[in-house]
Order: C-alpha cells, then sequence, then structure tokens
C-alpha cells in the first residue's frame, strides 16, 4: 500500500513539472520590449549573451520585430552565426532590414541544426546551418530587424529562442526562453520525483 500510494505521489510531481506556466512571449501589441539572456557550457567556455525583442509593428498580417544580440562570451572566436525563435501561429514570409555591418547578414524561415522548434532563422553565414566564417564574435553585437508575414489574429507567441555557436572546438545548437535561461521539465521533474521518494522512505523508529 505505501508502494502504491508512493507511486501515485510520483506521478503526481512529475505531471505538476510537466505543467510548470511557460516564458513565452505573448505579443498583442506593438512598441513593446522583451529582453533576454543565455548561458551554455561548453567544452569551448561559456557561450552567453545577452538581447532584446523589440515590437516596432504588429498588425493581423505582420509583425517587425527589432533584435539586438550581445555575444559577451570572453573568447572572441567563438561566434554566433546563427540565432532564431519559434511562432505560433507561423509565419509564413520573412523579410530583412540591416545595415551593411557584419553579424548577421540575412534571415529565412528555416530551423537551426537540431533545433526543429526554431522557425525563423537569422544568420552570419551562408545559410541557418553555418558555413562560412560570418557571425558575431565574442565580445560583439549586432542588431537588425526581420519583418514577419502571417495571420496572426489578435496576438502571436514567441518561444523558444535559439542560437548556433561555431567554436574551435565544434558547433553547439541550444534553446532558451524570451525570460532567459529555465531548468528543462525533465530535470526539474526527476529532482521532484527524487524528493517526494526521500520524503517516502520508511524510517526506523528509535528505540
Amino acid at each position: 500500500m505505501k508502494l502504491r500510494k508512493f507511486s501515485l505521489a510520483a506521478v503526481s510531481v512529475f505531471m505538476l513539472a510537466l505543467s510548470l506556466p511557460s516564458q513565452a512571449v505573448i505579443i498583442s501589441s506593438a512598441d513593446s520590449v522583451y529582453d533576454f539572456s543565455w548561458s551554455y557550457n561548453s567544452s569551448a567556455g561559456m557561450l552567453t549573451g545577452t538581447g532584446s525583442l523589440s515590437v516596432t509593428g504588429f498588425g493581423s498580417t505582420r509583425l517587425n520585430v527589432g533584435i539586438t544580440l550581445n555575444n559577451t562570451s570572453s573568447v572572441g572566436s567563438n561566434r554566433l552565426t546563427s540565432f532564431g525563435f519559434g511562432i505560433t501561429p507561423d509565419a509564413t514570409g520573412v523579410r530583412w532590414s540591416d545595415e551593411n555591418d557584419g553579424g548577421m547578414i540575412r534571415a529565412s524561415l528555416a530551423s537551426i541544426p537540431s533545433l526543429a522548434t526554431i522557425e525563423v532563422c537569422a544568420f552570419g553565414g551562408r545559410n541557418c546551418s553555418g558555413g562560412a566564417n560570418g557571425g558575431i564574435l565574442g565580445g560583439g553585437s549586432d542588431t537588425f530587424t526581420v519583418g514577419l508575414l502571417g495571420t496572426w489574429g489578435s496576438s502571436v507567441e514567441i518561444d523558444p529562442i535559439g542560437f548556433k555557436y561555431q567554436t574551435g572546438n565544434g558547433s553547439f545548437e541550444f534553446t532558451t526562453t524570451p525570460g532567459g535561461s529555465v531548468p528543462e521539465p525533465g530535470p526539474l521533474a526527476l529532482f521532484l520525483v527524487g524528493a517526494v521518494g526521500l520524503a517516502a522512505w520508511p524510517r526506523r523508529k528509535s528505540a
């Protein structure tokens, strides 16, 4: 009976962890700014940075987003080569606006390798998969604008945000949320289940 109670409790905690609120950005008007940051521990060193999404136009069929990316990685050769995000409802087209200042040079409706949830991608190389020597070097920054087309209705959701780095130790792809880094449901659920297990562990009565 005790084992059954523990199992039910563990399942309940696991479901609770999976249902934790998302930090997705819900855009329903223009003139809004959403900040984010990232920190990824790689074999090439910490891949870190900050950024912002500045909504300068929002309508039922269009969305203009100004994007600023600051690659704060301490190793200059750790290049941020691709950046993107998921969007709901899906975008049907993307337009690019940027000064000819290097950094990110184009955008397309594409995913970053291994990050299928990324649907809109800006890149500094040949495409979202990388290649060439472009991107934002460690310590550098870039600002650009993407104009998105779609059928938005009254709001659109942006989540997750994704990154691709090219380094001397290979490439790394990872995601965060518009609000910053958060624990993934899996590890958090395992932690909570473990906590329940410890609480349910039979205690020996003292003599």
